[in-house]
Parts: C-alpha cells; sequence; structure tokens
C-alpha cells in the first residue's frame, strides 16, 4: 500500500518558476484508492447538484437574469473541475507546473466567493433591510478577496518550492485560512438563523419554524465539511487533501440549493390555501432574488410580508358596504404589515322620515330566509302584511270601488 504508484521518470515539472531542487511528493497505492474513494463521492454530489440546480433552473421565470441560477452553476463546474485536474494529477497524467497550481488555485478562489455569497442570497431573501444585506456582501467579498491574494502570495510559492520558508509559511498560514472560513460560515449561518427568529417568527409566522428547525441541523453537517478539510491536512499527499475540498463544498452547494428549495415550499405554501396568488407568483421564480433586475427588490418584500389575509366576500348588493385597505412602508427593520378593514353601515329601526305627507318606518328584518324565501318574496312579504291587517292604500280603493273583493 506504501509502494510508489506507477513509476514515470517522465513525470517531471515544467513551466517558468519552478525550482530546480524541486521534489515531486511521493504518490502511494494506498492514496490513490483514497482519492478515488473520494472522488466516486464527489461525482454522486455532481449527480445530485445538477438535479437540483436543473429543477430550480427550470422553475425560474429568467434563469439568464438570476445571479442565484448563475452562481450555483458555476460552483458546480468549478467544483467538479478543481476535483477533476487534482485526480488527473495523482495519476500522473498532468505533470506539476505553475500554470497547474494556478489554476488550483483559481478554481478555489472561485469556489469559496460563490459559495460564501450564494449563503448571502439566503440571507437576502429573508432580511428585510436592503442596505444591511449589501453591506454584509460587500464586507464578506473584501475579506474573503484579501485571503485569497494572500493565498496565492505564499500557496504558489510554497508548491514549486521556491524556498523552505515559504514551505513553512504556508503550513500555518493555509490552516489558519481555512479556520477564518469556518468561522466566516458558521457567522453567516448563525445572523440568518438570527434573522429568520427576530423577523419572522417573533412577528407571528410560525410556519418558518420548520426551516429554522432544519437549519440548525444542516448547519451542524455543513460546519463539519470545513473541519473535514482542516482534518484532510494532516494526510501526506497535500493533493489528496485537495481532492476533499471539491468534495466538501459539493455538500455546501447542495445544503444551501435544498435550503433554497424549502423556503420557497414553506413561503408558497400558506399562500396557495388562503389564495393570495401574488405571492405564489414571486415564488416561482424560484431563488433568484439577488438579480440584477432592480424590480426584485421591489418583490422581496412581498416574500416576507406579514399579512392576516382575508378572503374576499363577493359583492355586496348595498352600496353602503365596502372594503378599505390599510398599507403601510416598513421602515428600517420593520417588515410590512398589510390589514383589511370592513366598513359596514347598519339601518336605524328608529329613524323615521317624512315623504310626500307620508311617514315611513324603517323596519330591520331580522327573520332570516332560506333560498326558497328569497327566490318567493313577494309571497312572503304579503303573508307578513296580512299578519298586520295592514293594506296599502290601492287596495282599499280598489275595494271600496267594487264593494269588496272581486269573487
Amino acid at each position: 500500500m506504501d509502494k510508489e504508484f506507477h513509476p514515470d521518470p517522465n513525470f517531471l515539472p515544467w513551466g517558468p518558476f519552478v525550482s530546480p531542487n524541486f521534489e515531486n511528493e511521493p504518490i502511494t497505492l494506498s492514496d490513490i484508492i483514497t482519492a478515488s474513494v473520494v472522488w466516486g463521492i464527489t461525482l454522486c454530489c455532481v449527480g445530485l447538484a445538477i438535479y437540483l440546480g436543473t429543477k430550480q433552473t427550470r422553475s425560474s421565470r429568467s434563469p439568464l437574469r438570476s445571479t442565484y441560477v448563475w452562481m450555483i452553476w458555476i460552483e458546480l463546474f468549478v467544483c467538479f473541475m478543481m476535483g477533476f485536474e487534482c485526480y488527473l494529477h495523482l495519476f500522473k497524467i498532468i505533470k506539476p507546473s505553475f500554470a497547474f497550481y494556478m489554476s488550483i488555485l483559481f478554481w478555489w478562489c472561485i469556489q469559496v466567493q460563490l459559495l460564501l455569497q450564494i449563503i448571502i442570497n439566503r440571507i437576502r431573501v429573508i432580511l428585510p433591510d436592503r442596505r444591511r444585506s449589501k453591506r454584509i456582501m460587500i464586507a464578506t467579498a473584501v475579506v474573503v478577496t484579501a485571503i485569497n491574494i494572500s493565498v496565492f502570495n505564499i500557496w504558489i510559492p510554497s508548491r514549486l518550492q521556491v524556498s523552505h520558508r515559504y514551505v513553512l509559511i504556508n503550513e500555518i498560514w493555509d490552516r489558519i485560512e481555512k479556520v477564518l472560513y469556518l468561522l466566516i460560515d458558521a457567522a453567516l449561518n448563525w445572523y440568518f438563523l438570527r434573522v429568520v427568529k427576530r423577523n419572522l417568527i417573533n412577528n407571528g409566522l410560525d410556519k418558518y419554524h420548520k426551516l429554522l428547525r432544519f437549519n440548525q441541523r444542516i448547519i451542524i453537517f455543513s460546519l463539519l465539511m470545513d473541519v473535514m478539510i482542516i482534518a484532510a491536512m494532516s494526510m501526506p499527499n497535500s493533493f489528496v487533501y485537495i481532492q476533499f475540498h471539491p468534495l466538501a463544498y459539493l455538500v455546501k452547494l447542495n445544503i444551501e440549493m435544498t435550503m433554497a428549495d424549502l423556503i420557497k415550499r414553506i413561503a408558497v405554501s400558506t399562500s396557495r390555501r388562503t389564495g393570495n396568488a401574488s405571492l405564489v407568483a414571486e415564488f416561482n421564480s424560484s431563488s433568484n432574488k439577488s438579480s440584477t433586475n432592480p424590480t426584485s427588490h421591489g418583490r422581496r418584500s412581498s416574500i416576507i410580508e406579514l399579512s392576516n389575509y382575508l378572503s374576499s366576500t363577493s359583492k355586496s348588493k348595498h352600496p353602503s358596504r365596502a372594503g378599505k385597505t390599510a398599507s403601510f412602508q416598513p421602515m428600517g427593520n420593520q417588515i410590512k404589515k398589510t390589514e383589511e378593514i370592513h366598513i359596514q353601515s347598519e339601518p336605524n329601526p328608529e329613524f323615521e322620515f317624512p315623504v310626500q305627507g307620508l311617514t315611513v318606518q324603517e323596519r330591520e328584518v331580522t327573520k332570516s330566509k332560506s333560498l326558497d324565501d328569497v327566490t318567493e318574496g313577494g309571497e312572503s312579504v304579503k303573508s307578513e302584511q296580512r299578519r298586520d291587517n295592514d293594506s296599502s292604500d290601492d287596495e282599499a280603493i280598489l275595494w271600496q270601488s267594487k264593494g269588496g273583493w272581486g269573487r
């Protein structure tokens, strides 16, 4: 197991900036077995990511304009390419070179940046304060870019074996920057839990309890992927350790796409039951809320809107009944709340008013009527008039002219 895998005297470094004293890392049979198992699991995660990504892309109304859709597909492509290149290098197909190390680091930088931005995209869907979400997005990008620049200046010289000092610095800094990414990932997920609890659950949206519980459980599994990367750094061959990177980030990507789908299903479920078609239509675009289209920010307010939705009643035949909707724009961290107020006038039974010398009194009929009473209202009213012995003037004149009712 510790024997050299496929000894090849032509497996030598090439290209510029390579140290003349460059020595290849030994690749053993156990390294190949470990890398093959990791690569097989990675391919399974790739297949799952393709399925989830295709599903969310088809449900998006404008996938080509959705930043979220672009991020998940680029992240998937980058993870695959990084793992594929490392696997070919372990099989001694790709030789060590400056171009090879640059490509690996390039895939890694995009991989880290996009995954954190996908997490921030999930926060921006829930967070009503767009300025704060934009500040989080920019601050995270700046910090991660600074770390990436430092890795470029340390990791590549260390891999090219420019000097022994770079090798020692890389061993220390590589672990530090992995811990920093772990802390950033944990902070973003913690903030997402805080936003869901404070802005949604505490304001009466109990349906998001399911999202909160799921995220609390899955965040532990997501952070364990970062711990796995840090633990894999102790492996003898550094490229076997690098093989764990695409696996960990593909698992994280699948978690983020599952989370986005859960947010959509939770938000749409109640809206379908209450008949709020507008909110359902907003979520038909899946998770393209962070699109560059400025109108998407206006749509996002409806996603987290707190409303006691009342199903509209049929139009009343009485003009005195009217409905009024009061809507108030949110300020700061507040969430928009929409209420429906129905105003209805009631007849006053004590009020009398004269019309052309006659006194007419309003009476409220409190007797409930069935459908038959409504269709035969004339007979019902006449029967009530006969019981009250209250004949109209026309009937009295007709009775006096004929000397009684016609036989």
